[in-house]
């Protein structure tokens, strides 16, 4: 029993949680293309879809850019008519930027409503500061918009090009070299894993390196970390109490029943030793 409490402790103890958090909100109002309003326990919230920039359609110094008002639209469409909202926070991203909007992945009724923009050419992929979960897919269906001519690609044209440039990553002291064909991006590498650090991005020379940006030269990106508390979670507490508790009981029952069997072992020798004639 002891063997079998420990090692439920253990399994708990080390298991990773690896799923993107999800949550489910309602819509509240409009704002652009990649940027809307949400209602999330009572209180309303501004998203900022990851991985994407559409163009301006209310910027104070840019104004309307080509196919801003068509990308407001069609997500202002998505969202008032949808019956389910869900938004999806990355684990290789922070939740909220440094305007206290939260960086989501979108979903309507089951659509991936990024990859819906991107495909339609109202969006490029763009900011990306991390190994997202979505980043090549995003790519992939860019190349294909791209090919298509759709919205900002309509004066799209596809270059053959042969000049390739290295991209190195550098990190707790070891390196990985990348190579990418010029005009193109590159994606991260998977995030380094530093015993008693916290990844926060790559970096080249004092700003962090955004991955969505065209490759025109050789490039050397350096990991950047920062310390953490190792910090235990309060439900490891509340799983030894519990096994300490079972444990516990475990014992007292055995003691007792221990017990009862050492008194009725005196009960029948004091029987036996009455009834023994004299």
């Amino acid at each position: 029993m002891k063997k079998v409490v420990v090692a439920i402790i253990l399994f708990l103890w080390i298991m990773p949680v690896y799923a993107n958090e999800k949550i489910e909100v309602s819509f509240s109002k409009c704002v652009d293309g990649d940027t809307a309003k949400f209602i999330l326990n009572k209180e309303e919230i501004t998203a900022r879809f990851l991985a994407i920039d559409t163009p301006e359609t209310v910027h104070p110094t840019k104004g309307e850019e080509p196919f801003g008002k068509e990308a407001s639209n069609y997500t202002c469409d998505k969202l008032t008519n949808a019956k389910k909202i869900v938004l999806e926070y990355d684990d290789g991203s922070d939740k909220t930027d440094k305007y206290g909007r939260h960086l989501v992945w979108v979903y309507y009724d089951g659509n991936f409503l990024q990859e819906e923009l991107i495909s339609l050419g109202y969006a490029k992929v763009a900011y990306l500061y991390g190994n997202y979960s979505y980043t090549t897919d995003l790519q992939n269906t860019e190349i294909v918009a791209k090919s298509n001519k759709a919205g900002l690609w309509s004066d799209y044209s596809f270059v053959d090009v042969d000049t390739e440039y290295t991209v190195t990553f550098s990190y707790d002291g070891k390196t990985k070299k990348v190579k990418v064909f010029e005009g193109n991006p590159v994606a991260p590498i998977t995030d380094p894993v530093k015993e008693g650090y916290k990844f926060i991005g790559w970096y080249l020379g004092d700003e962090i390196y955004d991955f969505s940006v065209s490759v025109t030269s050789d490039l050397k990106l350096v990991a950047k970390y920062e310390r953490v508390e190792q910090t235990i979670p309060i439900y490891t507490y509340v799983i030894v109490l519990i096994a300490l508790i079972i444990i516990l009981i475990t014992n007292y029952k055995g003691k007792r029943t221990k017990l009862k069997r050492k008194l009725k072992s005196n009960i029948k020798k004091d029987i036996k030793k009455k009834l023994m004639p004299k």
